[in-house]
């Protein structure tokens, strides 16, 4: 017979970078999800590991003034967001301390802090990896629960477009009546200004009983399916169509932006236009002048610095993003101010473009890397924005900056996922005088 959970009740002292309250147990410390700084609570102990205990808030003693009701039928077993029972203007002093703090152990003190942006809470999300699992007659499509590989049980999300949002009923009922649908481990979503796509990954071929579903289910939704069998070079589209591109548009800048669903993009595009507001803000006045975009992917970044008149010279690893960003440049009438280029960043025989400017940088969440240091050895620029999605790694690298005779002249956070953990950097760095 299996045994009841073991309830404790904890002071919760802080909370951590995943959205977690932490407390010290007499043993061990716990991660407890739905709870916050300052309040008693009830947990129930739900997972052990490597020393650490992780549990669920089931009754709060003492209530924190930021604690708000979850909008969210789902929250908290659902993976997808951790922070709904935090109010949203608290979530955004979360995070900026989160940075703070990251900031002050490497020994940065930047000269101005920016306040916090944010472009709306909920509809945010353009695209999203859901888990699929058929248990019996049941099918459940959704984010993977915390502290679980199991798939959440969710019938919408409120954090997803509403285009999106709508097709996950449809799903779990068109995968429900498939005899493959054990063997589809997961779906992505992605969404354009024209259209959505989504990424059916399946471990076994398909049946042409399901692939007549899947046709049914296209026709009803218009969404676009693709089938995965192995790696993203597997995808195709249904009796082997070819991939459609979607496309978003950088408002400010007039520009339209292509990529295929699998292709990383900003998810929220709201957030990202305020981002790229911001660093042409920053870099202004901007032609004539020489950048070198670090990590550019399909060009998010470069093409708006070029269409403001800068020369933009953009190095990235992935062949595939290179591509995109060449077509994209072609696409707005840019080809002349840009050149792309495959390049390992991480890799030594990585180097700069020579006689730049102004360097921008959005790396992933591991930061620049191990060449940043010699970069900045032969970079006689003066400016640099950079880009993070991990405070942790953005604070180690501008530390890397300061050594380098930069300071970091203005800094924020921009709430990318509104309702999670995630921190959004942008800092501004200058050359000190």
């Amino acid at each position: 017979m299996k045994s009841s959970p073991t309830e404790i009740e904890l002071d919760i002292e802080t909370i951590s970078h995943e959205g977690l309250g932490f407390a010290q147990t007499e043993t061990r410390p716990m991660h407890v999800r739905n709870a916050l700084p300052g309040e008693r609570v009830t947990a129930r102990i739900l997972k052990k590991r490597k020393g650490q205990l992780y549990g669920d808030a089931v009754d709060v003693v003492h209530v924190s003034k930021s604690r708000v009701s979850s909008a969210c039928d789902y929250f908290p077993r659902c993976g997808g967001c951790n922070m709904h029972h935090i109010d949203p203007r608290a979530q955004l002093e979360l995070k900026e301390g989160w940075l703070r703090n990251c900031l002050q152990e490497n020994g940065i003190q930047p000269v101005a802090w920016n306040t916090p942006q944010r472009a709306g809470l909920v509809g945010y999300r353009h695209k999203a990896r859901l888990g699929v699992r058929k248990v019996a007659e049941q099918v459940f499509v959704g984010f993977r629960e915390s502290f679980a590989s199991r798939v959440s049980r969710m019938d919408q999300c409120a954090v997803l477009t509403p285009e999106l949002s709508r097709l996950v009923k449809p799903l779990k009922d068109a995968l429900g009546a498939m005899e493959g649908a054990h063997r589809i481990p997961q779906i992505e979503l992605a969404q354009g200004d024209d259209g959505v796509a989504l990424l059916v990954r399946h471990l076994d071929p398909l049946s042409e009983a399901d692939l007549a579903s899947w046709r049914s289910f296209e026709k009803s939704t218009q969404a676009r399916i693709y089938l995965q069998s192995g790696g993203y070079d597997t995808l195709e589209g249904l009796d082997g169509r070819s991939m459609d591109l979607l496309h978003y548009t950088v408002k400010g800048s007039g520009l339209v932006l292509a990529f295929y669903p699998h292709q990383f993009v900003q998810v929220n595009f709201a957030m990202n236009q305020v981002l790229i507001e911001h660093i042409l803000a920053y870099l202004d006045p901007l032609s004539g002048q020489r950048v070198g975009d670090l990590f550019c992917g399909i060009g998010n970044l470069s093409l708006p610095l070029a269409r403001r008149g800068a020369v933009v010279k953009g190095l990235e690893f992935s062949e595939d993003a290179v591509a995109m960003a060449r077509n994209n440049a072609e696409l707005n009438g840019l080809r002349n101010q840009t050149g792309f280029e495959v390049c390992d960043l991480y890799a030594e025989e990585c180097e700069l473009p020579p006689d730049l400017s102004t360097l921008v940088l959005d790396p992933p969440r591991t930061g620049a890397g191990p060449r940043l240091a010699h970069w900045m050895e032969s970079f006689n620029g003066s400016r640099i924005a950079y880009v993070s999605c991990n405070p942790l790694s953005f604070a180690s690298d501008a530390a890397v900056l300061v050594d380098a005779g930069f300071r970091l002249r203005r800094v924020g956070v921009y709430d990318m996922f509104p309702f999670t953990a995630h921190v959004e950097t942008l800092g501004y760095f200058e050359r000190a005088i």
